[in-house]
Parts: structure tokens; C-alpha cells; sequence
């Protein structure tokens, strides 16, 4: 049997999506998992994309921007909601966007109640995107620090499923030669080398020990810490 990374279904995962997003996915299953059903989940920033299937309990979402049809429409630098009112929060490919993450991270440190728990992703060697700006970016020393400020306990950081020169060539090409052109050419282009470096994976898993400082990005599990 071929390993996880090298089936048909991840491959066309990864060229529709990007590799980080197919990486990330167990992590957010057993996460979203992990919560009871009377639980109430914020997704900040939560976008287009629905990551409700994998909740057995509320899915809050919220987003500045009113066509992706959030559950709540505002800034997540003063968020419209009260003290302690979530049972955890979400923030995938968010924190890069706003203004000053240091303040969003606050807001979510405010509205989840003591021993909530929170998964972000942040991205970190990763092009230049939109939706709608691209602001800033982290290593996991940055991100460790962007949480604990904040007043959360940091439990988890792990950029090494991220790692690896052919993940970061494959990444790259969704940006230069973007898979949605209009071009036919520039299409063809992006598909024949992404599936090119993207044959290349099993090898950053055995050079990651050299390519440990290059990463797309990583996951932070943080909570806030229980009333005493």
C-alpha cells in the first residue's frame, strides 16, 4: 500500500489546495474531535472555506467580510462578543492579515473562557497572498510569543510536517504560476512542475534534520488558563 502522501486523492488535494492545507487536516479532525457537543467554537477569520463537518458541536463564525456569509460580521481587533463565552477558537491562515495580530490574539484570549483551547496555523515561508491583505508573517519562536503575551499557555508547536525544499518548490508555484490563470499555458505550466516537485516529498522527510529552518508554516495549540 502507497503511504498517505503519495495517493492519487492527496495529489489532487494538494494541486487544488496546497499541501499545507491537506497536512494540517488530521491535526484540525482530532482537534474539532476533541470537543463535546455542547461546546461552542469560534472560527476567526473562518472565510470560505467550512470546517463545520468536522464539529460534532457549534461552529461560531466570524469574518470582516460579510459575503462569506459569517455567523458574525466584525473586526477581529475588538471583536463584537462578550467575556468568556467561547469553548475554543480557531484561527487557520488568519493572523497573517490583520493589522496587529498581538491585539486579535488578545481579543481571542478575552472571549474564550478560562481553559479553552485554541488552533492556529500561521504561515511563514509562503507567498504573498490576498483575502484581503498580506500583512505579516511568523517563525514558531514569533508565534510562541504572539500567544504567550497574549496570556495563553502554549502546549504544542510543530512546523516539521511543513518542512522540506520540494514542499516549499511545490508551494511556490501556486503563486508564480498561479493554477487558476487564465492561460492555458501557465496552467499546464503550474500543474507539470508542481506534480514534479511534488514527487520529491519522501526526500524532505529524510533532509528535514537540514532543512529544519524551512517551513511553510506551523500549528500553535494554546489555552487560556483555568480560574483559580
Amino acid at each position: 500500500m502507497l503511504p498517505r502522501l503519495m495517493t492519487l486523492s492527496d495529489v489532487r488535494y494538494d494541486i487544488n489546495h496546497g499541501a499545507p492545507r491537506r497536512i494540517l487536516q488530521p491535526t484540525l479532525e482530532a482537534w474539532a474531535a476533541s470537543h463535546p457537543s455542547g461546546a461552542e467554537i469560534l472560527e476567526v477569520g473562518a472565510g470560505h472555506y467550512d470546517h463545520r463537518p468536522f464539529f460534532n458541536c457549534r461552529l461560531t463564525k466570524f469574518d470582516a467580510d460579510e459575503a462569506q456569509s459569517p455567523d458574525i460580521v466584525g473586526d477581529a481587533h475588538a471583536m463584537p462578543m462578550d467575556d468568556a463565552r467561547f469553548d475554543g477558537a480557531l484561527a487557520i491562515s488568519v493572523l497573517e492579515h490583520v493589522d496587529d495580530p498581538y491585539q486579535v490574539v488578545r481579543e481571542v484570549f478575552r472571549v474564550l473562557k478560562p481553559g479553552a483551547r485554541v488552533l492556529a496555523w500561521i504561515p511563514f515561508t509562503f507567498g504573498v497572498h490576498g483575502f484581503p491583505e498580506d500583512v505579516s508573517r511568523f517563525t514558531t519562536f514569533g508565534m510562541r510569543q504572539l500567544f504567550a503575551r497574549a496570556g495563553f499557555e502554549v502546549t504544542r508547536i510543530d512546523e516539521k510536517p511543513y518542512a522540506g525544499a520540494f514542499l516549499q518548490a511545490s508551494n511556490l508555484v501556486h503563486f508564480v504560476l498561479p493554477r487558476t490563470s487564465r492561460r492555458r499555458l501557465v496552467r499546464g505550466l503550474n500543474k507539470g512542475l508542481f506534480l514534479t516537485f511534488r514527487a520529491g516529498y519522501p526526500l524532505d522527510r529524510r533532509l528535514n534534520l537540514r532543512l529544519r529552518t524551512l517551513y511553510t508554516g506551523a500549528e500553535i495549540e494554546a489555552r487560556k488558563p483555568a480560574a483559580r
